[in-house]
């Protein structure tokens, strides 16, 4: 920036050098080559009206009419009074496709969690997914495809595949998660495929599951049989005067296909009980997808220039990138850029992952843009203790004399089945008031993990309510049923279901510092144990959670080996 004003400087003095009579230092030929060359650059608008003013007096000059209105110079389109608003937009659109590129690398990472538990058992998710993609590639193809919102022309063609189906092979753990990254992305071109709004992706899924599941030949069951042509021919059979052994033949046969359709009937019921079971879990996956198709925010993607702690978007240029606790190099060779960590260099793809110790280095490509983020390894817990720490948090506050506590071990109580509201009244307060801090923080997070275990798949929201007005306490209810929902829907969880301000640092026997607003705090090793605490006062022991009161909020803590990731949760968090 700086180099091109001085270059506008020496154009201007040149020129007026040139209209005063002088020959410009270097002579005109100089002056036509610095012309070209702010002609060629990317000016700012300040510049380029500084240089098209300039050069208008020139051009007025050179034309024997410096009296005459200037006329505008034959410049490129870079030099128009407003040259950001399409390179502006340019850009979003290059960050846009760049956060969707993230947003696939954590689906990723999402999926193959989720294939785990889908691979035991009959594996009706993953069949139901198959049948899915199978019918909806089918129908997509069909005129008036766009047209049929309410799936009322659709006809399914594709049955659920056999749990033995050797063409499918969903036994593969490969083969299972690119199924539901497939699934994934067809939901999110939904809005592409049909006239759409991106909030009805799930409705248009269930509708669509719903068609199919109603389908009898979904199952790949043996037809029914037509008991009623059997009756007519034992009717025929008596009317025409058979025998007593054709007629007890007919009988027979009659009676043996009644019970062969009643199993078929009680099996085709039994399925689709099991599929309406696996409809939910394949629909609740429509949450990974980003807002407002699903529930998962947009990765934050910082603008070009912008390096934070964690994340970085920059042009390619080489050089240096620092990034958390790592310096990255960018360079070029031979046409090809190389992002440097650890003393090698790896080609920049589209998109790169790196481990480095427990942490993953993502690296995002998009044209001339690079994204760099920081993300902790898939297997690593410390996102899941932050995740924790946030509903942790949420218990321990003392307000309303313990109220998310309470309701709690309500809830815990009412799903064991010996619920009795006047034993989790405010009298529970005191003995919380009165338990040192490490206590409390051991008996809520245990509190929680056996509530949980007792809750199972279940929503717990409505049983959360039901507590909350025995209680007298519905708002404080519902605010634990959203957050324990929002913790059991966010596994793993990541930086953006964190809040996105999650600080990633190393252990080391020397203090460091942690500034939070007005507070500065330290954190020491010692003898593989480490400390937290403010000076003048006692240090607080960090086993793998601890959580901090300060005026600017709950400072949530979580170790794991030398690895410290913390976040705040503010007030209104």
């Amino acid at each position: 920036m700086e180099r091109l004003a001085d270059l506008v400087d020496l154009y201007e003095y040149r020129v007026e050098d040139l209209l005063q009579g002088r020959t410009p230092k270097g002579g005109k030929r100089a002056l036509l080559e610095l012309r070209a060359l702010l002609a060629d650059s990317r000016l700012p608008p300040p510049l380029a009206k500084r240089f098209r003013q300039a050069d208008a007096r020139l051009r007025a000059l050179r034309g024997g009419t410096p009296q005459a209105p200037p006329a505008p110079p034959d410049l490129p389109a870079l030099l128009l009074e407003e040259p950001e608003a399409p390179q502006e937009d340019e850009i979003q659109e290059r960050l846009k496709r760049i956060s969707l590129k993230v947003w696939r690398l954590l689906a990723e990472r999402e999926v193959k969690n989720r294939a785990k538990d889908f691979l035991s058992g009959r594996r009706e998710e993953l069949r139901l997914v198959h049948a899915f993609l199978q019918n909806y590639g089918a129908y997509r193809e069909q005129e008036g495809f766009r047209r049929d919102f309410n799936l009322a022309r659709f006809v399914p063609t594709h049955p659920i595949p056999a749990l033995s189906d050797p063409l499918v092979d969903l036994e593969d753990p490969k083969v299972a998660e690119a199924l539901l990254l497939e699934y994934l992305e067809t939901a999110l071109r939904l809005p592409q495929d049909l006239p759409l709004p991106p909030e009805e992706t799930r409705t248009y899924v269930r509708r669509f599951l719903n068609r199919l599941l109603d389908w009898d030949g979904a199952y790949g069951l043996s037809p029914r049989r037509d008991l009623a042509a059997l009756r007519r021919a034992l009717e025929e059979a008596r009317r025409l005067g058979a025998g007593p052994k054709e007629i007890a033949r007919l009988e027979e046969r009659l009676k043996q296909e009644a019970l062969e359709e009643r199993r078929r009937e009680l099996l085709l019921e039994e399925e689709r009980r099991r599929f309406r079971v696996a409809l939910e879990k394949v629909l609740a996956l429509l949450n990974l997808l980003p807002t407002p198709q699903g529930e998962t925010p947009w990765p934050e993607v910082p603008p070009p220039g912008r390096v934070g702690e964690n994340l970085a978007t920059l042009p390619l240029r080489p050089g240096r990138v620092p990034l958390g606790p790592l310096t990255l190099t960018l360079s070029q060779a031979e046409g090809r850029w190389h992002l440097g960590l650890g003393g090698e260099d790896h080609p920049l793809e589209e998109t790169l992952v790196l481990p480095w110790e427990d942490l993953e280095v993502w690296a995002v490509r998009e044209e001339d843009l690079l994204h760099l983020r920081l993300e902790a390894r898939s297997g690593l817990r410390l996102y899941e203790l932050l995740s924790e720490g946030r509903v942790v948090a949420l218990l321990l506050s003392p307000k309303g004399d313990y109220a998310h506590l309470r309701l709690l071990r309500a809830l815990s109580a009412r799903l064991k089945g010996e619920f009795q509201p006047e034993a989790f009244g405010p009298g529970l307060a005191e003995k919380y008031r009165q338990a040192p801090e490490e206590a409390l923080l051991d008996f809520a997070r245990k509190g929680l993990e056996l509530t949980l275990k007792r809750l199972g798949p279940q929503d717990p929201l409505p049983f959360l309510l039901e507590v909350g007005r025995a209680l007298g306490l519905e708002g404080e209810a519902h605010t634990l049923g959203e957050a324990l929902r929002e913790y059991l829907g966010r596994r793993p969880p990541t930086q953006e279901t964190l809040g996105g301000e999650v600080h990633l640092l190393s252990l080391s026997p020397e203090p460091q510092a942690l500034k939070v607003g007005s507070s500065v705090l330290s954190l020491r090793l010692r003898e593989d144990t480490a400390y937290v605490g403010q000076a003048g006062e006692v240090p607080k022991r960090l086993k793998d959670l601890l959580l901090y009161r300060l005026p600017e909020g709950t400072l949530v803590l979580a170790r794991e080996g030398r690895r410290v990731a913390y976040l705040v949760l503010h007030p209104e968090s």
